[in-house]
């Protein structure tokens, strides 16, 4: 990374010193033509000056307007390990203003090293005022996390928007802190579409993400995304695709008040369930027991004795191919699918037993 930013500022320094060169040139060099002459008719005279005008106030530019409201809101989160040392640092904002609690993503505060949470956390203020916080609540599956400073006064805090009532093509800009070193850095864009489906890894996948195309850095995790027009937050910034430019994901605020609003009662989200364990079913397997080409879904393989799933009659070898109306596939695993679902929802699940469909109802438990 160093060596990176290193070539990025070593571009910048060759244009610098080829104008300061051209400069030092000018003066040291020989006189220029003689008054009078084409060349010096051309070059007499300085450039018109743009016409003088006061600066607009904040509340004439509705991003400005934005930023200057929810900029005291935005924390840099810096994550250390056991030794005091910081390992990693993100984003994140104030949620709630009487009680210090700041939303960020569950990477941000997660070890580097594994899916443990690290040893201890600061945020920083956009007045760089430093404080301890401490981790109420994390959950990997939506790539969310709570934390909470103590004693904090005169918190700003930045109100949760419904991201439905945002269109596409809505103003955004996101505020962060990209490659942990530039704090307080505004970037400014649409929403260019919702509902989208992105693999954080190749065991999570993160649902119902607002795509934008304001710039989104390492570093930005965890910080806002912010609808202009209504000076609320609509998304929690957390991914971008390495490979193209103006494609950053956010995850929706009304999943981030869900989820939140859990974490900070439980501490943990406790998800529905079904009681059962399963493989994949693969396209092999499929054509090898006659199913329909393209046919997906699991194959049980155990069912826990007691469980919602024995209750409802899940039998093992039985392929769960849909939870209620949404197909399991590679796209939507069913521990994607189950994010949703708490103890004591319904579900209809929709299994193939010996070639015959039909479906069962799982009043879905809490795991022991």
């Amino acid at each position: 990374m160093r060596g990176a930013r290193a070539g990025a500022y070593l571009l910048a320094g060759a244009i610098i010193g080829g104008v300061a060169g051209g400069l030092t040139a000018t003066y040291l060099g020989p006189q220029g033509p003689a008054a009078g002459s084409p060349a010096a008719v051309a070059t007499a005279g300085a450039l018109p000056l743009a016409t003088p005008f006061a600066n607009p106030s904040p509340g004439t530019d509705p991003v400005v307007s934005a930023v200057n409201e929810l900029l005291p809101s935005v924390v840099t989160v810096i994550n250390y390990v056991s030794n005091g040392q910081p390992q990693s640092s993100g984003s994140g904002f104030v949620v709630d203003a009487q009680r210090g609690f700041v939303i960020t993503n569950n990477h941000v505060v997660e070890d580097v090293r594994d899916t443990n949470p690290g040893a201890s956390f600061d945020v920083v203020f956009s007045d760089n005022k430093k404080m301890s916080a401490k981790l109420v609540g994390r959950d990997q599956l939506t790539d969310l996390a709570v934390l909470q400073v103590s004693g904090a006064q005169n918190l700003k805090a930045a109100a949760l928007g419904n991201s439905d009532d945002a269109p596409v093509g809505s103003s955004v800009v996101a505020i962060g802190s990209p490659l942990g070193e530039f704090q307080n850095t505004v970037t400014h864009g649409v929403v260019s579409a919702k509902g989208r489906r992105v693999a954080e890894t190749p065991q999570v996948f993160l649902e119902d993400l607002i795509q934008t195309d304001a710039a989104i850095n390492e570093g930005n995790s965890g910080g806002p995304l912010i609808w202009v027009a209504t000076h609320q937050v609509i998304g929690v910034n957390t991914l971008v695709a390495s490979n193209a430019q103006g494609l950053g994901f956010s995850i929706s605020s009304n999943t981030v008040r869900t989820i939140s609003d859990e974490l900070i009662k439980n501490g943990k989200i406790v998800r529905g369930f079904i009681g059962v364990q399963y493989t994949p079913l693969a396209p092999r397997q499929a054509a090898q027991l006659g199913l329909p080409s393209g046919t997906t879904g699991i194959v049980v393989t155990q069912v826990v004795p007691g469980s919602p799933g024995q209750q409802a009659g899940i039998r093992v070898n039985d392929i769960v191919t849909k939870v209620n109306d949404q197909a399991i596939d590679a796209e939507h695993p069913l521990q994607s699918v189950m994010v949703k679902f708490r103890p004591g929802d319904k579900v209809k699940l929709t299994i193939l037993r010996d070639g015959k469909e039909q479906t069962v109802d799982v009043t879905l438990g809490q795991p022991q």
